[in-house]
């Protein structure tokens, strides 16, 4: 008898761990979570984003989209575009000098790598 109940734990337990699934992982997001990660502790990261959006207009475009769409950031935004007459160096200016609104669009333009990738092409790396 206690053989038998031996065996019917033994297949039950070997049932249940070959039921399971293993997660893959896939390598893009595993670069993607490295690079939001780097951004968040690498300062000079958020620096070189912060250059990289003042000097490109498609990029400065990509991340006052973003603050435009975000709820947090959107009342915000809509002042300094008033107030800035629709002239992107004056917005992009504007934008960096309040801290939250400079850190919604490093940490925006830190986790997309794509855009990432463009800011860093940007600055020379």
């Amino acid at each position: 008898m206690k053989r038998i109940v031996l065996l019917i734990v033994a297949v039950v337990f070997s049932a249940s761990i070959s039921a399971q699934t293993v997660p893959s992982v896939n390598a893009d997001d595993v670069q993607k979570a490295g690079m939001a990660v780097a951004a968040e502790q690498n300062p000079e990261l958020e620096k070189q984003i912060k250059e990289a959006l003042m000097k490109d207009e498609g990029l400065q475009e990509d991340a006052i989209e973003y603050l435009r769409g975000n709820e947090d950031t959107s009342d915000a935004l809509n002042e300094i575009i008033e107030e800035n007459e629709d002239s992107l160096s004056g917005i992009m200016e504007a934008i960096m000098g309040d801290s939250a609104l400079a850190s919604a669009a490093v940490d925006y333009i830190s986790n997309n790598p794509e855009l990432l990738k463009k800011a860093m092409k940007i600055i020379g790396m």
